[in-house]
């Protein structure tokens, strides 16, 4: 095989740069969001550094067979029947040469080169899990020619004509790494600001976040976690102010609560045990890497909610958790959120784990039913989450979105 004869170094690491600005312009808002714009750095830089070729002659291994080998025939020249080559009894001796570093730089070519390289590896071996590749020689010899001493020196001339050559490489190579992380701040940033933009258009056109395609929350990194956005204060009939969370944040919030609780049934036997206390943590765990002030178990009006998130004095939401009882306790539930509310117009939600229940669709015909029967409003979006509007005796309605997560596990 040829070696240091296909495109130069140039072109193919300026491929490579391209290649990675690609990836980084695709970023989704969804794989950026809660993390850290340092560990995406370190993320493309492993991914996109080149380890320059080393070879290490020092400890190449060296054998030889006999075999039938090919002379030219002087005499062929002269006519009188004479075949061009004659075979002759020789030997092949064999080299391989460990190294560590990117195999493919074998192919291509420094900016400096040589102008002719001649040498042809019988092949190269790619890198191990351990990092070792071998590069392997072989050079052919009548037994008259062959001697010890001159097998080691045409070896050596290859190898290092190798290392001349990788040295050339290896020079492009640094200079490559060395640019590597101005290249990808660059186009990080670049796409961390196109996110942030189309968000700021949302936002000044009064368009909900979560329609979005595939991203809850598009924020610059390292990424700021979200306040729940306030409607504007509207004064009730007793000159009192009453707030009410935007129907963007509400949607976005049951999102999170969905996306976590599907993650969860995908491994129901990890969750099965916990109690509820412990179930309500791991959704707040999720819910505080989008939104501040979130806390579990805050005391509120005649009773305590299992999840809030709060903007200055205002509980801008609240949620319940329930382990699946029976439909008396989720009528209990949520005649519970009445009494933790204060707004005239509430969003709420109800998280239902079922825990006990083999037959999930038990658990959601009973809770569908009891819907319909003490909601104005009844909306399906799945067959485990529905959204109802609930009134209250004293004039107050709850929105309320209820969503069931089967984590039976047997």
């Amino acid at each position: 095989m040829k070696c240091f004869d296909r495109m130069d170094t140039h072109s193919v690491f300026a491929a490579i740069i391209r290649d990675m600005k690609n990836e980084v312009s695709g970023l989704e808002a969804k794989e950026l969001d809660g993390t850290n714009r340092e560990e995406w750095i370190d993320y493309f830089l492993s991914k996109y550094e080149i380890e320059p070729v080393v070879l290490y002659p020092d400890s190449c291994e060296l054998d030889f067979h006999e075999k039938d080998v090919q002379r030219y025939n002087s005499w062929s020249q002269f006519g009188l029947n004479e075949p061009q080559y004659i075979t002759c009894d020789g030997i092949q001796a064999v080299c391989k040469v460990p190294f560590t570093g990117d195999d493919y730089l074998f192919q291509i070519h420094g900016m400096t080169c040589s102008p002719y390289f001649e040498h042809e590896p019988e092949r190269i071996i790619k890198p191990n899990s351990e990092g070792i590749g071998y590069l392997v020689l072989t050079i052919e010899m009548t037994q008259g020619e062959a001697s010890a001493d001159g097998i080691k020196k045409t070896f050596e001339e290859i190898v290092n004509d190798f290392q001349k050559e990788l040295a050339y490489v290896n020079k492009d190579v640094a200079q490559y790494n060395s640019s590597l992380q101005e290249h990808i701040e660059k186009a990080l940033d670049k796409r961390i600001a196109q996110l942030e933009k189309l968000v700021s258009m949302r936002k000044e056109l009064n368009l909900p976040l979560n329609r979005v395609k595939d991203a809850p929350m598009a924020i610059p990194v390292p990424l700021k976690k979200k306040r729940p956005a306030i409607r504007k204060p509207q004064k009730k009939d007793d000159g009192s102010y009453s707030y009410s969370i935007a129907d963007a944040d509400f949607g976005h919030i049951n999102e999170i609560i969905e996306n976590c609780g599907s993650m969860m049934e995908v491994t129901p036997q990890s969750f099965s045990l916990l109690g509820e206390e412990q179930l309500r943590d791991h959704m707040l765990s999720v819910l505080g890497t989008h939104y501040e002030n979130v806390t579990g178990e805050t005391f509120r009006k005649h009773g305590k909610t299992d999840i809030n998130i709060s903007l200055e004095d205002h509980v801008a939401y609240i949620a319940e958790c329930k382990i699946w009882s029976g439909v008396k306790n989720l009528e209990k539930a949520i005649g519970q959120l009445f009494s933790y509310t204060t707004w005239r117009d509430t969003k709420v939600s109800i998280i239902v784990f079922n825990k006990t229940v083999q037959n999930y669709s038990v658990v959601l015909d009973g809770i569908g039913r009891t819907l319909e029967e003490i909601a104005t409003e009844v909306h399906k979006h799945s067959s485990a989450q529905w959204e109802c509007v609930i009134p209250h005796e004293d004039g107050r309605r709850m929105k309320i979105v209820l969503m069931v997560f089967d984590l039976y596990a047997g």
